[in-house]
């Protein structure tokens, strides 16, 4: 994909799951992270005349996690952690768009396992190019970061000295322009 343009145009983006990636990293121990990520996903970005006119929407199937060990990734989506059987997708809805500095914050909800939790993502607008490999579709590119904490969630015991509550996410994100 070439840049050729830093102006978003209007219109709905869908997120491309082949060139794009919603991974995480947590302390284990406290000492050493382990990263992981989701392998299936979807979204969409409505952008408006003004990039904070915009708004961004996504949904993870939890049960697509792969932190690269099977017999981890079945006990973190288990009851004890995930419960992904139960809880089977995590919702994101943004809430507003705002400059920050040479980047932008999207305050948004993530929506999981019963609780509502704001989230501030930073994110790096990295422009918009034609791919070649997908018909010349319009396409943006972005990368996004937040820490959560898993108790929010109700994701596993306080205290835990095996599993640090902060959970830090890592989007690289493009879309392609739908209309």
């Amino acid at each position: 994909m070439t840049t050729a343009t830093t102006a978003l145009p209007t219109g709905t983006w869908v997120i491309d799951p082949a060139h794009s990636e919603v991974t995480f990293k947590v302390r284990h121990l406290g000492l050493a992270r382990v990263r992981g990520e989701f392998t299936s996903f979807r979204g969409q970005i409505v952008t408006g005349e003004s990039v904070t006119d915009s708004t961004v929407t996504a949904e993870i199937d939890v049960a697509s996690l792969d932190t690269g060990n099977e017999n981890r990734d079945q006990h973190v989506r288990s009851a004890d952690f995930f419960d992904a059987d139960n809880h089977p997708t995590m919702g994101f809805r943004s809430v507003s768009i705002t400059p920050d500095g040479d980047a932008y914050r999207i305050d948004g909800e993530i929506s999981w396992r019963g609780y509502t939790v704001p989230v501030s993502l930073h994110t790096e607008f990295h422009g918009v190019g034609q791919n070649p490999a997908n018909n010349d579709a319009t396409t943006l590119g972005a990368s996004a970061e937040a820490t959560i904490n898993r108790l929010d969630f109700g994701v596993g015991e306080p205290g835990n000295a095996i599993l640090s509550e902060q959970v830090k996410i890592i989007l690289e994100i493009e879309a392609a322009l739908q209309s």
